[in-house]
């Protein structure tokens, strides 16, 4: 990429350079002043992204010395902003916090202080890659890390093996995962033909056939529920209304076989809820093509 150099930091004992991309901005929608474009270090010849912008880090290095400065710490800025609003109200909270925003620009800006913060960063990019190292790239082989002590060719081994070992770790989570979701697919389905089984011997032999749901799975997350007389229903290819179809669903409790007859029924709603017309046709339809 085009890169543009903007300044160069140090804290007396390390010294960075710190670069941006030249052109369209990375944020669409920056917050601030110096918010448009990510932050790169210069290390050994490259531009390592340190994945902020000059906005964050200057707010992020100026914000705690702030603290520090004026409360001591975040504790007693809570305590400290309570009072103030309890005290002076609005006008006094902004105030105060006009102050902060100045101070947290003028210790932000402080090279000493960015220097110092970057690298925080870069080490902890070197601890990652360590960890790669010692354990053979079982973790993630950081470049960043590697970059700093100039072990990019190590890296590009250690990234290779990690690709690979993660490939395997997926491949077998995904085995574990799948076969968990056939087992759990599984139980449900014989959950659910057994409610049929228990539906089809009362239809045979006479009782109350509750219209519980039944719910069969063709996997984990795709499922369908029914009625379980709707759903005999439609697996004996009985005819049945839209309207009645509805009927069943929402509002049958259940139903009693008398003698291969429904006999009566139970259903939910209020005084002036009427049962479907067209139920007892169907249900008597089904008792039929389940003794048949």
């Amino acid at each position: 990429m085009r890169a543009l150099f903007l300044r160069e930091v140090s804290n007396g004992t390390e010294t960075y350079r710190l670069w941006r991309r030249d052109g369209k901005p990375d944020r669409e929608y920056p917050q601030g002043e110096g918010d448009a474009y990510i932050l790169y270090v210069e290390q050994g010849g490259y531009l390592a992204p340190l994945r902020m912008t000059d906005y964050y880090m200057v707010n992020h290095c100026g914000y705690h010395a702030t603290v520090a400065a004026l409360y001591g710490d975040e504790d007693n800025r809570g305590k400290y902003f309570g009072r103030l609003r309890q005290s002076g109200g609005d006008p006094a909270v902004l105030e105060a916090l006009g102050r902060e925003e100045q101070m947290i620009l003028e210790y932000g800006s402080d090279p000493t202080r960015q220097a110092s913060y970057i690298k925080n960063i870069l080490d902890g990019h070197v601890a990652t890659y360590r960890t790669s190292k010692e354990t053979g790239g079982e973790t993630f082989p950081d470049y960043i890390g590697a970059l700093v002590l100039g072990e990019l060719p190590t890296c590009v081994k250690l990234s290779a093996v990690y690709k690979a070992r993660s490939k395997i770790r997926t491949q077998e989570r995904m085995a574990k995962t799948n076969a968990e979701d056939e087992a759990y697919c599984a139980e449900r389905n014989r959950q659910a033909q057994q409610q049929v089984e228990v539906a089809l011997r009362i239809i045979r032999e006479g009782g109350v056939l509750q219209n519980d749901t039944v719910e069969f799975y063709r996997d984990r997350y795709d499922s369908s529920a029914s009625s379980i007389i709707l759903y005999l229903m439609r697996r004996y290819q009985v005819s049945v209304p839209l309207r009645t179809q509805g009927w069943i669903n929402e509002r049958l409790a259940n139903a009693t076989i008398t003698d291969g007859r429904c006999s009566q029924l139970q259903f939910r709603g209020n005084k002036r809820s009427k049962c479907s017309s067209r139920f007892f046709d169907c249900m008597n339809e089904l008792i039929y093509a389940v003794a048949a």
